[in-house]
Protein backbone atom coordinates (compact mmCIF):
# COMPACT_ATOMS: atom_id res chain seq x y z
CA UNK A 1 0.00 0.00 0.00
CA UNK A 2 0.92 3.63 -0.36
CA UNK A 3 0.57 5.12 3.12
CA UNK A 4 0.01 8.86 3.42
CA UNK A 5 -1.12 11.39 6.03
CA UNK A 6 -4.80 10.57 5.47
CA UNK A 7 -4.18 6.86 6.17
CA UNK A 8 -7.01 5.96 3.78
CA UNK A 9 -5.05 3.48 1.66
CA UNK A 10 -5.06 0.63 4.16
CA UNK A 11 -8.27 -1.38 4.02
CA UNK A 12 -7.11 -4.12 1.63
CA UNK A 13 -3.87 -4.58 3.56
CA UNK A 14 -5.78 -5.06 6.79
CA UNK A 15 -8.17 -7.52 5.13
CA UNK A 16 -5.23 -9.55 3.81
CA UNK A 17 -3.69 -9.56 7.28
CA UNK A 18 -6.88 -10.97 8.78
CA UNK A 19 -6.95 -13.72 6.18
CA UNK A 20 -3.31 -14.81 6.36
CA UNK A 21 -2.18 -13.86 9.87
CA UNK A 22 0.34 -16.40 11.17
CA UNK A 23 -0.76 -19.02 13.67
CA UNK A 24 0.62 -18.71 17.23
CA UNK A 25 1.75 -15.14 16.60
CA UNK A 26 1.11 -13.73 20.12
CA UNK A 27 -1.13 -10.98 18.68
CA UNK A 28 -4.51 -12.57 19.46
CA UNK A 29 -5.32 -13.22 15.81
CA UNK A 30 -5.03 -16.31 13.65
CA UNK A 31 -5.81 -15.96 9.99
CA UNK A 32 -8.46 -18.20 8.49
CA UNK A 33 -5.86 -19.37 5.96
CA UNK A 34 -2.67 -18.84 7.95
CA UNK A 35 -0.45 -20.64 5.44
CA UNK A 36 -1.79 -18.54 2.56
CA UNK A 37 0.41 -16.48 0.30
CA UNK A 38 -0.92 -12.99 -0.44
CA UNK A 39 -0.27 -10.83 -3.48
CA UNK A 40 -1.55 -7.35 -4.10
CA UNK A 41 -2.86 -5.80 -7.29
CA UNK A 42 -2.64 -2.02 -7.18
CA UNK A 43 -5.72 -0.50 -8.75
CA UNK A 44 -6.78 2.30 -6.41
CA UNK A 45 -4.20 5.00 -7.13
CA UNK A 46 -6.44 6.74 -9.66
CA UNK A 47 -10.01 6.69 -10.88
CA UNK A 48 -11.56 3.26 -10.39
CA UNK A 49 -13.60 2.45 -13.46
CA UNK A 50 -15.32 -0.69 -14.68
CA UNK A 51 -12.35 -1.28 -17.01
CA UNK A 52 -9.83 -0.95 -14.15
CA UNK A 53 -11.82 -3.36 -11.97
CA UNK A 54 -12.21 -5.90 -14.80
CA UNK A 55 -8.51 -5.81 -15.67
CA UNK A 56 -7.57 -6.25 -12.00
CA UNK A 57 -9.91 -9.21 -11.60
CA UNK A 58 -8.57 -10.80 -14.78
CA UNK A 59 -4.92 -10.97 -13.73
CA UNK A 60 -3.49 -14.52 -13.60
CA UNK A 61 -6.73 -16.52 -13.17
CA UNK A 62 -4.64 -19.66 -13.72
CA UNK A 63 -2.56 -18.81 -10.62
CA UNK A 64 -4.90 -16.95 -8.25
CA UNK A 65 -7.52 -18.94 -6.34
CA UNK A 66 -9.15 -16.15 -4.35
CA UNK A 67 -9.62 -12.51 -5.27
CA UNK A 68 -10.58 -10.23 -2.38
CA UNK A 69 -12.40 -7.13 -3.52
CA UNK A 70 -11.57 -4.86 -0.59
CA UNK A 71 -12.84 -1.67 -2.14
CA UNK A 72 -16.16 -0.01 -2.81
CA UNK A 73 -18.21 3.07 -2.07
CA UNK A 74 -18.11 4.85 1.26
CA UNK A 75 -19.92 2.93 3.98
CA UNK A 76 -22.32 5.74 4.79
CA UNK A 77 -25.50 3.69 5.15
CA UNK A 78 -26.98 5.26 2.00
CA UNK A 79 -24.74 4.22 -0.88
CA UNK A 80 -25.13 0.87 -2.62
CA UNK A 81 -22.94 -0.10 -5.55
CA UNK A 82 -21.86 -3.21 -7.36
CA UNK A 83 -19.60 -4.34 -10.18
CA UNK A 84 -20.09 -2.95 -13.66
CA UNK A 85 -20.69 -5.07 -16.76
CA UNK A 86 -16.98 -5.71 -17.49
CA UNK A 87 -16.17 -6.56 -13.88
CA UNK A 88 -19.11 -9.00 -13.79
CA UNK A 89 -17.75 -10.65 -16.92
CA UNK A 90 -14.30 -10.88 -15.30
CA UNK A 91 -15.81 -12.73 -12.35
Amino acid sequence: PRYDASNENKHGTRCAGEVAAAANNSYCIVGIAYNARIGGIRMLDGDVTDVVEAKSLGIRPDYIDIYSASWGPDDDGKTVDGPGLLAKQAF
